[in-house]
């Protein structure tokens, strides 16, 4: 059996090689391609199929998280070309965590449902609360169909049928009942 040929230096080997991510190298030829440092067949990592050595792979190609910058060097969450520790993967307003729950991601900070619904939804101009079912689109706004209602007998109207009255809703029968200055001719 021939012996093997180092990847580095293209010399047979003898007496003894290293074989590893599929080559074969003289023992001080298995260096870190970044720092050029001799590495421990035990102790490296395999970077696009080359050696670097545990401090490299540290300070250059590890995955950081992108809450608290630390190395991600165990289970981690990844979405959006963001990487988080589990730990770490929490709404920022209320510390939840987000692991097994619905989230939402707003220019790289994290938010549980409730608190992005809180701070991003679109509020009823009826009870300014946020909307986050179905909305009435009328007068330049949006509305809960249940706070869509006529400013002067309270009755919920529709969005099809509404008069309005200085700038509020009322509905078909107050519009015409009740006489207001956009309402009335002129004589």
């Amino acid at each position: 059996m021939p012996s093997p040929i180092c990847c580095r230096c293209n010399e047979e080997i003898w007496p003894r090689a290293i074989h590893s991510l599929g080559k074969s190298y003289h023992p001080h030829h298995f260096t870190c391609t970044d720092c050029g440092l001799v590495v421990d067949p035990k102790l490296f990592f395999a970077v696009a199929d080359e050696v670097v050595c545990s401090e490299c792979y540290l300070g250059k190609h590890v995955a950081r998280c992108s809450a608290c910058r630390t190395p991600i060097l165990e289970r981690g969450v990844a979405t959006g070309g963001r990487k988080w520790h589990e730990k770490c993967f929490r709404c920022v307003s209320c510390s939840r965590p987000l692991v097994s729950a619905t989230f939402f991601e707003i220019n790289g900070y994290l938010f549980c449902k409730s608190h992005f619904r809180e701070l991003f939804s679109s509020r009823c101009a009826g009870c300014a609360k946020p909307i986050d079912e179905r909305a009435v689109v009328a007068l330049s706004t949006k509305w809960h169909a249940k706070c869509f209602r006529c400013h002067i007998c309270h009755r919920r109207i529709t969005a099809s049928q509404f008069g309005i009255q200085q700038g509020r809703p009322v509905c078909l029968g107050c519009q015409t009942s009740v006489p207001s200055p956009q309402n009335l001719c002129a004589p």
